[in-house]
């Protein structure tokens, strides 16, 4: 009985600390896992995004505008799917600066490595972000315009 004891007090003591040090390493593992994930679903929505733009453009104001017959509902689709995208990127941008704040705090990766993966992703999120498609005028009303003010006029003698 004895010999059980001290046996599964040696076994005890040489594998906790060993699995104590997986953990960390699994995290990591995980947190860079869902990290490129992230990437991968902001890299493909810009991509998305930014064929949605190309192709509302295109069907707005492009020389398909004059030959596709439903030219304006296509454009309103190609608008309606690239908003949808525009509206998921910012939760999306700020889920994976989450998990970069998180790898970094774990030390997963060094901050020049975190940095420089996450920097491009970062700034395909920012573009759509701060990207605008251009209103829809029978929906926009115009701007109250005004005629234009004469410069104070000012004499020096």
């Amino acid at each position: 009985m004895k010999l059980v004891v001290v046996s599964t007090t040696i076994v005890l003591a040489v594998a906790l600390p060993a699995m104590a040090n997986a953990q960390p390493a699994q995290k990591c593992a995980q947190v860079v896992q869902n990290i490129n994930d992230l990437a991968a679903a902001i890299a493909s929505g810009a991509n998305s995004y930014w064929t949605h733009r190309k192709n509302f453009f295109e069907l707005k104001s492009g020389p398909s505008s004059l030959v596709v017959p439903n030219a304006p509902q296509l454009a309103d689709q190609e608008k309606t799917r690239a908003d949808s995208l525009r509206a998921a990127m910012p939760s999306t941008l700020a889920n994976f600066k989450a998990l970069i704040a998180t790898a970094s705090s774990q030390k997963c990766r060094s901050p020049d490595q975190l940095s420089a993966f996450a920097e491009p992703i970062i700034k395909l999120a920012k573009g759509i972000n701060f990207d605008q498609l251009q209103p829809d005028p029978r929906t926009e009303a115009p701007a109250a315009q005004t005629p234009p003010r004469m410069p104070a006029l000012t004499l020096s003698r």
